[in-house]
């Protein structure tokens, strides 16, 4: 994401509050539909002993602890009053991940604690958005627009051979997965540059990237056709 892009989600806020004054399930599907699309600003400390962040946490008076994201700057300002705080911006299914593979001791994650003070437990996580969970739909065409991009991107690769692509369900949430098959002994370098310049083409994507030797798509390959081949 564009780190000078100004992080808002006021949709999110809308149906945060939505939910507060009616909780009934229109108001929860709302909040749910806008909580899939949300960035959130994730505060952390660093102990400048690496270059790694440690996510920051929040105790209730239960001493329950929880993650914190806050919807925009107003809201992550109302917990860090220091300039040089730092935070991270995460998309909310990368950041649910992160909730729901830590320890026990975190029960899951709080949205804007100063204000509408939103508690997303793991259960809800798990339930409601079968996270961790993949699904390829192997029958559903993708995107014109997006395979004519994808293309476009791959002819300026020497080094990949094939490309193919799936609609998927990563985390209950759609996206692509572009398969690729390449001569490059870097793979992780090369798919990370060919997922940035997908980026600069498409808003709003999800894709991941792998190669076609993963035992994961090795049998789905078998009849999918190629939407490039190097010539």
């Amino acid at each position: 994401m564009d780190a000078n892009k100004e992080i808002r989600n006021d949709e999110l806020k809308t149906a945060m509050i939505t939910l507060k004054l009616q909780d009934d399930k229109e108001s929860e599907n709302y909040f749910i539909e806008e909580l899939r699309k949300a960035f959130f600003i994730v505060p952390a400390v660093d102990d400048g002993k690496s270059d790694e962040l440690t996510l920051m946490l929040l105790s209730d008076q239960n001493n329950n602890n929880y993650f914190q994201a806050y919807t925009d700057l107003d809201e992550y300002n109302k917990w860090s009053k220091e300039e040089k705080a730092k935070y991270f911006i995460l998309r909310f299914d990368e950041y649910a991940n992160i909730v729901i593979s830590s320890d026990e001791e975190v029960k899951g994650l709080v949205i804007n604690p100063f204000t509408e003070n939103i508690i997303v437990d793991k259960d809800f996580l798990n339930r409601t958005f079968k996270m961790g969970k993949i699904f390829i739909d192997e029958e559903k065409e993708c995107s014109k627009e997006v395979k004519s991009i994808i293309k476009k991107v791959l002819k300026q690769e020497d080094k990949v051979l094939k490309g193919y692509l799936f609609n998927i369900e990563k985390d209950n949430i759609p996206g692509y997965l572009l398969v690729l098959e390449t001569k490059a002994k870097d793979k992780k370098k090369l798919f990370d540059e060919v997922g940035t310049e997908i980026l600069k083409h498409v808003e709003q994507i999800n894709i991941d990237i792998i190669d076609s030797k993963d035992n994961a798509v090795k049998e789905i390959l078998k009849n999918k056709k190629e939407i490039y081949v190097k010539k």
